[in-house]
């Protein structure tokens, strides 16, 4: 039994560490108010207008969503007309690239053929293989070629949605500051702002 404490106690320190590598935090804030009345009123001014920002925000936020669908549907027959042609223009891509790379695999196989002919005659004249292998000539057999890669993806037919998914992803956010105005308004009226790290995934 004493035997497996050290590998259990290696196997606990494991899965913590692995659970704190993939824990996910956020930043928090405690407020505490200011003692005097007079920041407390001015709180409440802040607080205030941290209610106008967030509903400003909200309604440029709806309003830039509508605008980007309607911008989609301007745009939607035009990519429509483009697709085919670069589908067609991927599709030759991808036909060259299986050409490149079945010449490259022929190449290779008869390099590898070369270099066993050749190690096979040298070995024929009494030469040890090491020898043989180390020569440049057996080096130099072998093509100095790079295996061919394809890392185009595919294109996907455009759709009103995706096309508009990706406009509101360019041209609208919910980022607007207030908070980050707030804890400010807020310091300077004399409270006290402070920030700490809270975990809210993977947390022990």
């Amino acid at each position: 039994m004493s035997s497996q404490k050290p590998f259990h106690f290696l196997l606990y320190f494991f899965i913590l560490a692995l659970l704190t590598t993939c824990s996910s935090y956020k930043i928090a804030y405690d407020l505490t108010p200011p003692k005097t009345k007079q920041g407390l009123v001015c709180v409440q001014q802040s607080q205030s207008q941290l209610n106008q920002c967030n509903n400003s925000c909200y309604y440029q936020y709806q309003r830039c969503l509508k605008i980007s669908q309607n911008q989609a549907q301007k745009e939607l027959p035009s990519l429509l007309k483009e697709y085919p042609l670069k589908l067609e223009t991927w599709l030759n891509q991808r036909e060259q690239y299986r050409r490149d790379l079945d010449f490259y695999e022929l190449r290779m196989d008869l390099a590898e053929a070369r270099r066993e002919t050749y190690l096979n005659n040298c070995m024929k004249q009494g030469m040890k293989k090491r020898k043989c292998t180390s020569r440049h000539a057996y080096i130099s057999l072998l093509p100095s070629l790079s295996r061919p890669s394809f890392t185009i993806s595919r294109p996907v037919k455009p759709t009103l949605a995706s096309v508009t998914t990706r406009a509101r992803a360019q041209n609208c956010s919910q980022r607007c500051g207030c908070q980050a105005n707030f804890r400010l308004s807020y310091a300077s009226c004399g409270g006290t702002v402070k920030s700490k790290k809270v975990c809210i995934k993977n947390c022990n």
